[in-house]
């Protein structure tokens, strides 16, 4: 990702790491990882607490961008515009892969062949 095979493993590694990857904006990267972070949070409580679990990753990403641009709305009057922008490009990106990773879906040929496992989609 990003042209690395490493990724941070901790805050101040996120820091180095987006300081040498991503250079710039350093505070629209903590809004993002704090939005990821409170989006993980959120998912573990309701799968602690009321046995709700997630059905993919993406669910977390989607969450951090809805956290994001709320947010955004509390940030300095030149940040505002850039959080939003940087929320809908992460969505729109995770939109695509969810489209590329997502779970694969029977073909025509498979429903007559198939029969009772075609319902299951």
């Amino acid at each position: 990702m990003l042209g690395t095979h490493c990724g941070p493993n901790t805050i101040w590694q996120f820091y180095a790491w987006i300081h040498a990857f991503l250079p710039g904006s350093n505070e629209t990267y903590t809004i993002g990882l704090t939005a990821t972070c409170w989006a993980i949070w959120l998912a573990r409580n309701r799968a602690t607490f009321e046995k709700k679990w997630i059905n993919t990753p993406f669910e977390i990403v989607f969450t951090s961008c809805a956290f994001i641009k709320y947010w955004a709305g509390l940030q300095k009057p030149g940040m505002i515009e850039a959080t939003k922008k940087g929320a809908e490009m992460l969505k729109e990106n995770v939109s695509q892969m969810l489209l590329l990773c997502g779970p694969p879906m029977p073909e025509t040929s498979d429903h007559a062949d198939e029969g009772d496992k075609w319902d299951e989609w």
